[in-house]
């Protein structure tokens, strides 16, 4: 779950982990490397770097950075919290994309957004490509989605009358 607290002074992004889905998918990422030979601090600064490369954020347009940051390892859940970068002020649309932890089957995540006291949040899966495009009504997220334009659905209809018909031209010749 990626929490994002956006307060007048700080913004903080907060992430929860399932520490074995984060073991996993580090040994996935980088499968090179020796983890029984890594010190703790060499792991958290390996955890801190997948998260930040397989998070992407962009509000009103604009690439929204993680700045500096931490991680708790735990042996059921791990903590990670990030100072983001400058928000602007009014929040007209988002995207975000987060890849982390794709390497896991049947992976998803919560993105989560508190803004001016309303928390919204989206779901990214393998469905959505682990992407959301929201634009926001009274501070919530509401997720952008193509709608179906029914007014051409007629045409559709036109095919089968369209087959029937030329068989019936081409049977009287």
């Amino acid at each position: 779950m990626y929490y994002l607290e956006v307060k007048e002074n700080i913004n903080i992004l907060n992430i929860n982990l399932s520490q074995n889905g984060l073991n996993e998918a580090l040994k996935k990422q980088y499968s090179k490397i020796d983890f029984k030979e890594l010190s703790t601090t060499e792991y958290k600064q390996l955890a801190v770097n997948y998260l930040k490369e397989n998070f992407h954020l962009d509000i009103n347009g604009q690439a929204i950075k993680l700045l500096e940051g931490g991680l708790k390892l735990g042996k059921h859940q791990t903590d990670a919290k990030f100072i983001v970068s400058g928000l602007p002020k009014t929040f007209e649309n988002l995207f975000v994309k987060i890849e982390a932890f794709i390497e896991n089957e049947h992976h998803q995540t919560v993105f989560s957004l508190l803004l001016k006291g309303n928390t919204s949040k989206v779901i990214l899966n393998k469905n959505n490509n682990y992407s959301a495009s929201v634009r926001f009504k009274d501070h919530l997220m509401v997720v952008n989605s193509a709608t179906f334009n029914k007014n051409y659905l007629w045409c559709f209809a036109l095919i089968p009358i369209f087959l029937i018909g030329k068989k019936l031209i081409a049977k009287r010749n």
